[in-house]
C-alpha cells in the first residue's frame, strides 16, 4: 500500500545485510517513527497503533483509506488518441488548463 522503505540493487555486494536493513526500517515502530518525520509511510501497516491518532487516518495505510485508492492503468496512459497525443498528455494538458482557469 504505501512505499517501501529501501532498494536493494541485484547483485550488489552486500544484499544480505541491505535486506536485514529493510526488514529493520520496516518494523512497526521504526517504521511509525520514520512515518512521523517524513509523513510517508512505509508498507508496514502495524504501525497505526504507534502512530497519534490524528496522524493514522490521513495515510495510505490506514485500512479506511484502502477503497479510495486509485491504482494507475500505465498501459491506458501510454495508449496513443486519435490525434496522436498519449492519455497521459491529454490528461496533463486537460489539468493545466483547468489551473489556469
Amino acid at each position: 500500500m504505501g512505499p517501501t522503505l529501501g532498494v536493494i540493487p541485484k547483485g550488489g555486494p552486500n544484499t544480505g545485510n541491505a535486506q536485514k536493513l529493510i526488514a529493520f526500517l520496516n518494523r512497526a515502530q521504526i517504521a511509525a517513527a520514520f512515518t512521523q518525520t517524513t509523513g510517508y509511510p512505509g508498507p508496514n501497516s502495524n504501525q497505526l497503533k504507534y502512530l497519534p491518532p490524528d496522524l493514522a487516518p490521513l495515510l495510505s495505510i490506514n485500512p479506511v483509506n484502502a477503497s479510495k485508492f486509485i491504482i494507475d492503468d500505465f498501459t491506458w496512459l501510454q495508449t496513443k488518441r486519435p490525434d496522436g497525443k498519449s492519455n497521459e498528455d491529454h490528461i496533463q494538458e486537460r489539468w493545466l488548463a483547468w489551473r489556469a482557469a
